[in-house]
């Protein structure tokens, strides 16, 4: 997340400057005003004391002078507006990097008897992502040959966003419109399907940065009934995570419990990888399977700060805008004040 700094002008001596050049026109101008007051040649007129007198000519001496006035206050506002915008105003923003060398493949079985499974799995690890700060997340499924839906990341918007996306796939009704384009691409040959062993290896040759020390691991959900014949059975698909040193966590459909020696080589295979083996429904299943990854060392990676700096004109462009909008303004009043004082003249 980015962290915002203090906000200081890029140009200063420019901002100076400017400054500079409109105190030098002021002070010039009032000189020149001075000079002005003070014609060469007057004319000197009779009884003007009068004049000056009247209620009539003090009012309009006061009202002249308090649009003088302001005009110049609303010019001078307008000046230090466009300073600041000269300056130009910048804000330096820092988002410190932190990534953590843990890497999560869901290893799902998108066969339509673990839809279920499958959507409360996915339920499940939606709702623990923003808990998650650097650790990468991956999603494959598989029946017959194993598709990426999206690869390892820590885009975790990104995550969410897939991860909602196949809960609803699988969370519909088994071979509807929605579950069947998700799908598409896992069943190439209707005699081999559901091919957990080979789902497995998939998985497991899923993961990148091989030479890094990172902790990887899988969660593979599925019932272990497999169609027609792999190229992987699952205890070899098992040692094979556990020499490449991917923990494997299984979670099985509940119809797996009914067919107890697929259970027990399932459950047999993840304890091959030093993974855990539960039953969606009876042990908290998906739960159980985030605190073991959560117990996982997981060793911090230090990465350079990202550092942006964003221009921030809202201040100069406020001031310049308030002093352009009072002249316009005082300029509209003293035109309305004309037009009523030559009206006014004329009707009496």
């Amino acid at each position: 997340m980015w962290s915002s700094g203090e906000e200081n002008l890029k140009w200063p001596w420019l901002a100076i400057a400017l400054a500079v050049v409109v105190v030098l026109l002021l002070v010039w101008w009032a000189l020149r005003r001075g000079r002005s007051m003070a014609p060469a040649n007057p004319a000197w007129v009779a009884h003007a004391d009068r004049l000056r007198a009247l209620p009539r000519y003090q009012a309009l001496v006061r009202r002249h002078t308090a649009i003088g006035i302001c005009l110049s206050i609303a010019a001078l506002i307008a000046c230090a507006g466009a300073i600041v915008l000269g300056g130009r105003i910048q804000e330096r923003q820092t988002m410190q990097q932190s990534e953590r060398s843990r890497d999560i493949m869901l290893c799902l079985d998108a066969s339509g008897s673990m839809a279920d499974v499958d959507a409360d799995v996915l339920r499940e690890f939606r709702t623990i992502v923003d808990g998650l700060q650097g650790e990468r997340i991956g999603l494959t499924i598989w029946s017959g040959v194993a598709i990426t839906v999206f690869p390892l990341t820590d885009d975790y918007d990104f995550v969410t966003e897939q991860l909602t996306r196949a809960e609803a796939a699988f969370g519909g009704t088994p071979y509807s419109d929605n579950y069947s384009i998700f799908t598409a691409g896992t069943v190439v040959n209707y005699d081999s399907q559901s091919q957990i062993g080979d789902g497995l290896a998939s998985c497991v040759q899923r993961f990148d940065r091989q030479e890094e020390d990172r902790s990887r691991s899988i969660v593979l959900a599925s019932d272990n009934e497999p169609i027609g014949e792999g190229i992987y059975e699952l205890p070899d698909a098992a040692q094979y995570a556990s020499d490449e040193k991917v923990i494997v966590h299984g979670i099985a459909a509940p119809s797996t419990k009914s067919r107890p020696k697929a259970a027990r080589q399932f459950e047999q295979a993840m304890n091959t990888t030093g993974g855990t083996f539960s039953l969606l429904g009876e042990d908290g299943s998906a739960s159980s399977v985030v605190e073991a990854i959560g117990a996982l060392e997981a060793k911090e990676i230090k990465r350079p700060p990202l550092v942006q700096v964003l221009d921030r004109p809202r201040l100069g462009t406020v001031i310049v805008g308030i002093g352009i909008a009072g002249l316009v303004l005082l300029w509209i009043v003293e035109g309305l004040l004309a037009l009523r004082n030559r009206y006014g003249e004329g009707r009496s």
